[in-house]
């Protein structure tokens, strides 16, 4: 089927069932969103096939109501598309319009979409009692409810009338064709006038009475008529044509016949008295023969058929593959206009189905930009806090804030610089990912913790800013716990044992903005910076420092359990008071990391282990001693990150 089908059943799911059924509907039928309803796109029958049952087993109705479903909104669609002015002018009646059936298909099939599809066939018989019996051939079996869909709306829409329908017999048989078997079904209806609507769009009127002269015979010899029809051939009842017989022709008498005419190529040269045909032996093709197409006449007698046709030409390149021209044709033969119109249609088609390439490719080039995009924008909210991303992006102005107070961290590895002198840079790098990937997980469990940045084994993170929140030094206290917890997992290249690291958190005023165009980066500034900085460098490993200032803003909206280091010298501030957090009084190191715990290694709320990391020994019984330690003149300690 072509796309058209598949595109009306699209509309009709949408319309009385919306876009997320048909979703499914693709999705079970194994069709891609797109895909399923391009127009010129030959589907195969399977495909059709699979997407009524889809909608059958999600609708809940049975096939038979879904393909009568069909039928009737096909005959909406089909008006709706620009088709309605066709469909009005075949027929006056009902009738006529199901005689007239079998050309509109042949028409819609071989012209308009120039396919070689093998369409129903319709025959009507009027009877006595003023009902019709419709007989329907098709060569797929099953479909006849929309035949039953189709004949009610139609009758309805364009004759204004209500009709019946039975179904009073239903065969199948075996046909065997040059190309194979096939299996084709015959399904009889019985079609009946409801109501007292007007019978002659049901039926037509008997046509009036011939009145015959004796006088003024118009008189036609055979040169004639085959002059004025050139292609025609007349048969009696005993023509044996291969399996076409003469019953067979009249069960088919409103279909349109193709025949091929078995003509040698030797005859076609040596006729040169049929001034028609211009022949050109180097275009003529060993096999080809050319095809008639027309209509086969009951005569008055009831004993001879006559075969009105023409050659079944519908475009130039065709005709010229014949070795034809179009003085073939004669002037009144309506294939001259179809090959004229056709040859502009298939310039059409070809500029359709270029814009369709286009489309998808233009598509497919949008969603691949989209991804793009996607991945530029999560990268520079990576680069930048969120909020601050979203003004970027949206080309806002972004002006540098000053905050009053905000809560800085700092991490690093105390033992950094001996193992760079002592490992493959390979090992560090692997290293530093690992720790670094597990800190950037932690700092993503919370939308107020900004990482701004690593250099080197130092991890810079802060809350606070941009959107100031009250609990900037608890949920800095918390994430610190985290990180102590998950360097734990990862290992030193040298001896194979637990990393430690060491924190430093300081709260105060900053001042913060974006810098650079090309290349954003969201820098803060400010005296509190570096005091956080000198927190890091002063603290022990596995160990968080803070100073007064943080231990205040964490135990205004926190719980912790915090040791007082008491006064210590720090590097350009003096002496200044610090303290050491040991645990959250709030949540456990479990509902931090988010991992689970495991009963038979772990304590309930994993600190005891935190604190078991602590070196040198107790901290509890190293206050004095670490009062006077100088990490300045450790040498054993890494160069920290500082921005000021």
């Amino acid at each position: 089927q072509f796309g058209f089908i598949h595109e009306s059943i699209r509309q009709l799911m949408l319309r009385k069932y919306g876009e997320a059924l048909w979703a499914n509907v693709l999705d079970r039928s194994g069709f891609e969103a797109g895909k399923e309803n391009i127009v010129n796109h030959y589907y195969k029958d399977s495909d059709t096939y699979a997407l009524v049952d889809s909608v059958s087993v999600i609708t809940k109705m049975t096939k038979e109501q879904v393909w009568e479903l069909y039928g009737s909104f096909l005959i909406e669609y089909t008006m709706e598309m620009g088709w309605d002015e066709l469909v009005r002018s075949m027929s006056p009646n009902l009738k006529g319009f199901l005689d007239n059936l079998d050309s509109l298909h042949y028409f819609i099939d071989h012209v308009v979409y120039k396919a070689n599809l093998r369409g129903p066939s319709f025959r009507c018989e009027e009877n006595q009692d003023g009902t019709i019996t419709l007989h329907y051939y098709t060569g797929r079996p099953g479909l006849y409810p929309i035949v039953k869909g189709v004949i009610r709306e139609v009758a309805r829409r364009v004759f204004e009338i209500n009709v019946s329908l039975s179904i009073t017999g239903r065969t199948q048989r075996s046909v065997q064709m040059n190309v194979g078997e096939r299996i084709e079904e015959h399904v009889i209806f019985q079609i009946k006038l409801e109501g007292n609507a007007n019978a002659d769009n049901f039926i037509a009127e008997k046509p009036p009475a011939i009145l015959e002269s004796s006088e003024n015979y118009l008189r036609m010899t055979s040169v004639d008529f085959s002059t004025a029809l050139p292609y025609h051939f007349i048969m009696d009842e005993e023509c044996k044509l291969i399996a076409l017989d003469f019953d067979n022709i009249c069960n088919f008498i409103n279909a349109v016949f193709v025949l091929q005419v078995c003509a040698r190529k030797s005859h076609l040269v040596r006729n040169p008295a049929n001034r028609n045909f211009c022949i050109d032996n180097s275009r003529l093709v060993v096999g080809l023969h050319l095809t008639l197409k027309g209509q086969m006449m009951v005569l008055s007698s009831n004993k001879h058929i006559i075969y009105l046709c023409s050659p079944y030409v519908t475009s130039i390149p065709e005709l010229l593959q014949y070795g034809m021209r179009l003085t073939a044709m004669p002037l009144h033969d309506a294939t001259r206009d179809i090959i004229l119109l056709n040859q502009q249609r298939l310039t059409d088609v070809e500029v359709n189905l270029q814009l369709e390439a286009n489309n998808e490719q233009l598509e497919t080039m949008a969603r691949d930009l989209e991804k793009e995009r996607e991945k530029t924008d999560a990268l520079l909210k990576d680069l930048l806090p969120p909020s601050v991303a979203e003004k970027y992006l949206n080309n806002q102005d972004i002006e540098a804030m000053q905050y009053d107070e905000a809560s800085i961290m700092f991490s690093d590895v105390p033992q950094f610089a001996t193992i760079v002198t002592k490992c493959e840079p390979k090992q560090i790098v692997v290293m530093l990912n690992d720790l670094f990937t597990r800190f950037d997980r932690l700092v993503g469990f919370n939308d107020h913790v900004y990482k701004v940045e690593t250099v080197g084994d130092c991890y810079m993170t802060v809350s606070g800013i941009p959107e100031h929140i009250e609990e900037h030094a608890e949920i800095l206290c918390h994430t610190a716990l985290g990180m102590l917890w998950e360097s734990r997992e990862v290992r030193d290249p040298r001896t194979d044992e637990p990393l430690l690291v060491r924190i430093g958190i300081h709260s105060g005023p900053i001042v913060a903005g974006v810098v650079s165009e090309d290349k954003p980066r969201y820098c803060m500034y400010g005296e509190a910076i570096t005091t956080a900085s000198r927190m890091e460098t002063h603290s022990l490993p596995g160990r968080i420092h803070l100073s007064a200032k943080a231990h205040k803003c964490a135990s205004r909206s926190g719980r912790f359990d915090f040791i007082s280091r008491g006064r210590i010298p720090i590097k350009g501030k003096g002496e200044m008071e610090t303290y050491f957090l040991q645990r959250s009084l709030k949540k456990s190191i479990w509902e931090i990391v988010k991992r689970p715990r495991d009963p038979a290694v772990h304590s309930i709320e994993g600190y005891e282990e935190l604190l078991n990391i602590c070196q040198p020994g107790a901290i509890e019984n190293k206050v004095t001693e670490m009062r006077g330690l100088n990490p300045e003149g450790n040498s054993s300690t890494s160069k920290a990150c500082s921005i000021s």
